[in-house]
């Protein structure tokens, strides 16, 4: 059997090179608590000091400003709760139908304990109306939350022009760049963004740690912790700093620096040429415009054929495609995509959208094998069903 074709980096990416290394020569030789004050405690510290610097640069940041948590899923809690409880009755929360479960689950239950959430819809390509935006900012909320880029999707939101409307009016903005980062050029000092959570294993580092981008200048952003401890991180998130997790991180950072954004024209090429591929079995829908689509994206919903059978036929043959039905956490819930629900898909294409997403390893052959694996799945499910 042909080793699978791996097209689900949105879920997460295979470690970038470098990361192991330094993640091990992490464990070894910066065994000390990065808190204390002792010889191995400094070697610590140095580490997640050099990889706070990395990952700051990346963003144009300032390493003080980097607060590293478990995940973006983490960093997104502490942002839209921390703001919500640093505000106290009458907080209100403006954000989109299609964000992530870890902006709208979090939200969905500020919502049940009294916080106002104004949730914005999106057009058949996935974007926010400048509109629609412009009257929930005259409702005066205390914090807009939006996505970079689409995780099931890619459709890119335009931050820059979002982050200049919701300064104009005075109002915060969370982004979260899980799929942005080290695909597309961030740069907070050019663009006004108050909060920004980041994912390492989403750009080549390990699972389990992330960090959450909070802005120094003024006007600063106040947040109520969510974990509580020995006051590390200047008390913004306690608990001792995994030494290693953190320095893979920052070497996957200092990869996506060199290798990221420029990487895109080529992942651009190949995801085009799947989408050629395919397009021939007919009753296929791509959602999100293409030019407003990032690179390494194709979320592609199918007629004709059941969502899970299509995925287990997809997941199960030869050669194996590993791919997701819409996002990897809306498959673990057994749920179809609220995005392409979102953006005009029926339940029934909703249930049998799948997501592409590419990244190192996947070349030209990749995509000619993965084409025809597909269509020839879609073809054997639309006979089975034919002759039903």
């Amino acid at each position: 059997m042909r080793a699978a074709i791996y097209l689900d980096h949105a879920a997460t990416a295979p470690l970038a090179p470098g990361v192991a290394e330094a993640m091990h020569e992490a464990l070894v030789d910066a065994a000390g608590n990065p808190s204390s004050p002792h010889p191995p405690g400094r070697r610590a510290r140095a580490r997640v000091d050099a990889a706070g610097e990395t990952l700051a640069a990346l963003i144009g940041a300032e390493p003080r400003e980097i607060v590293w948590t478990s995940g973006a899923t983490e960093s997104s809690n502490l942002a839209l709760r921390g703001v919500a409880e640093f505000v106290g009755d009458g907080a209100r929360i403006v954000s989109v139908v299609t964000e992530h479960p870890a902006t709208r689950d979090t939200l969905g239950v500020l919502a049940k304990k009294g916080v106002t959430v104004d949730w914005l819809p999106v057009d058949e390509g996935g974007a926010i109306d400048a509109g629609e935006l412009a009257a929930a900012l005259a409702q005066g909320p205390d914090l807009v939350s939006v996505m970079h880029v689409n995780n099931e999707t890619g459709v890119i939101h335009d931050i820059p022009a979002i982050a200049e409307q919701c300064a104009a009016a005075g109002v915060a903005l969370h982004v979260d760049a899980a799929q942005s980062l080290a695909r597309l050029a961030i740069d907070v000092r050019r663009t006004p963004i108050a909060l920004m959570s980041l994912s390492a294993h989403k750009i080549g580092g390990p699972k389990g740690v992330g960090a959450l981008y909070i802005r120094r200048r003024v006007p600063r952003i106040g947040l109520v912790p969510q974990v509580i401890g020995g006051g590390q991180q200047r008390g913004l998130r306690a608990g001792t700093l995994p030494t290693h997790q953190i320095a893979g991180f920052g070497a996957a950072a200092a990869h996506a620096a060199r290798h990221g954004v420029a990487a895109q024209p080529a992942w651009a090429r190949l995801r085009d040429a799947l989408w050629d591929a395919i397009v021939p079995v007919g009753g296929l829908y791509r959602n999100g415009r293409p030019e407003h689509t990032a690179a390494p994206f194709l979320s592609v919903s199918v007629s004709g054929v059941h969502g899970a059978a299509l995925v287990a036929g997809l997941n199960e043959g030869e050669p194996e495609l590993a791919v997701s039905a819409g996002a990897a956490c809306s498959a673990a819930k057994g749920e179809s995509s609220h995005v392409a629900r979102a953006m005009g898909r029926s339940p029934r294409e909703a249930a049998a959208t799948i997501r592409f997403s590419l990244g190192p390893g996947v070349d030209d052959a990749a995509i000619a094998a993965a084409g025809q694996r597909f269509t020839d799945e879609v073809t054997r499910l639309r006979a089975l069903a034919a002759a039903v």
